[in-house]
């Protein structure tokens, strides 16, 4: 509902105070949105499939970000102002109903066969079990004293055997045997788990990445082809289904990283975006050749990025869950998929604010080459930490 007022209050809004507002509240409607999304699509789905899931989910943000310009500019010029906010409250309506209809899996799965459903127990109530197992075998035989120190002695050894027992040494988190005691991890106890795990921060890191690519992408291509092709707002807008296209094949590269791992096919998507962004450096002429040269480097580019963050989204959801089987008495019942994905949306965010600053400044400032060369470095920066750790990391671990 919120997002509803939020576009009401955009639609109607004259003053810039209030246009202001309206995008406010969009914003922080779209935050809840987001991550609420996630978390259910992590709790529903199996680990097996993640990797598809979430290519499903991300290719279908990335096409309604790069297609929604140029079909609200085209319904625009033929039907005015108000007839584009007509569709997106159609929208509105279509996700309400969709919601309605919308069944949990904590509610899906009593209507399950019996066998069925000892196989498809929520990951809460397998927290839930090994949490209360912990509880009962960490009280020893004594006194009131001896067992609240037995207590604290377990969470501490709890927290330290982690490290040891889990099957991915990327996943270690309070290296330092005091870490229990510092103030960070005494107030936030699960932000501070969740931004020391180097292989988490390493996703969040290239999902920031991928979208301040598409945002820069978003910004400065159609400032690109009208200067240099003399193209209209439509021949602007059309060259973006080159990079959208790809995005509809989201599932199959999401079930490439289930089959192959979240490491390598992330690594291919980096390597085809950065490659790809520098070579269209060498598009600088209004010729034929330059514009079919354009057009088959934004496909391959757009290939590149949809390779790179559905695989990373997916191993944020391994990354949590692994973490959160770890650190039982951290988590508890709840685990930590809201508080990853919030994390992840706020990465998603920030690129999509700080992409097209960055490159609109560049473009205006240089040329065409140095700012997608420029986007390039920017692209192959994450690369060093997926290779590290992404899927458990380059130490002969498989996820």
């Amino acid at each position: 509902m919120l997002a509803i007022i939020a576009t009401l209050v955009f639609c109607f809004a004259r003053a810039p105070g209030l246009l202001v507002l309206g995008r406010v509240l969009q914003g922080l409607a779209a935050s809840v949105i987001y991550t609420a999304g996630l978390a259910l699509v992590a709790d529903a789905v199996g680990a097996d499939e993640i990797g598809a899931w979430m290519g499903f989910v991300f290719s279908g943000n990335t096409f309604g970000l790069l297609v929604s310009p140029f079909l609200a500019g085209i319904v625009y010029d033929h039907a005015g102002y108000y007839a584009v906010f007509g569709i997106i409250f159609g929208v509105f309506g279509l996700d309400l109903l969709l919601r309605a209809f919308m069944i949990e899996k904590r509610e899906a799965i009593k209507y399950l066969p019996a066998e069925q459903q000892n196989h498809t127990r929520t990951f809460d109530e397998a927290q839930a079990t090994e949490e209360g197992g912990n509880d009962t075998a960490s009280e020893p035989n004594g006194d009131a004293e001896e067992t609240d120190h037995g207590e604290q002695h377990k969470t501490q050894n709890e927290d330290q055997h982690a490290e040891e027992t889990e099957h991915t040494p990327l996943l270690r988190v309070l290296t330092n045997p005091m870490a229990d005691e510092s103030w960070l991890y005494k107030h936030f106890p699960k932000q501070t788990v969740l931004f020391r795990s180097p292989r988490l921060v390493a996703a969040i890191y290239g999902c920031l990445t991928h979208t301040m690519l598409l945002a820069s992408i978003d910004s400065v291509l159609p400032l690109f082809v009208k200067r240099t092709f003399d193209w209209t707002a439509s021949g602007a807008g059309t060259i973006f289904l080159t990079i959208t296209c790809p995005s509809l094949f989201g599932t199959v590269f999401g079930a490439l990283a289930d089959r192959y791992g979240s490491r390598y096919v992330s690594l291919v998507g980096l390597g085809l975006t950065t490659a790809n962004l520098g070579l269209m450096g060498l598009v600088k002429n209004n010729e034929i050749l330059d514009k079919v040269l354009l057009c088959v480097f934004l496909v391959i580019a757009g290939i590149g990025l949809n390779l790179i963050l559905a695989p990373l989204a997916a191993d944020v959801f391994a990354t949590v869950e692994a973490l959160a089987t770890a650190y039982p008495k951290t988590f508890g019942k709840t685990g930590a998929y809201a508080q990853a994905y919030a994390l992840m949306t706020g990465a998603l965010g920030l690129g999509t604010a700080l992409g097209p600053i960055l490159a609109g400044a560049m473009y205006e400032n240089t040329n065409w080459p140095i700012t997608v060369g420029f986007l390039a470095i920017l692209c192959a920066l994450p690369s060093v930490g997926v290779f590290f750790f992404t899927g458990g990391g380059y130490m002969g671990k498989k996820e």
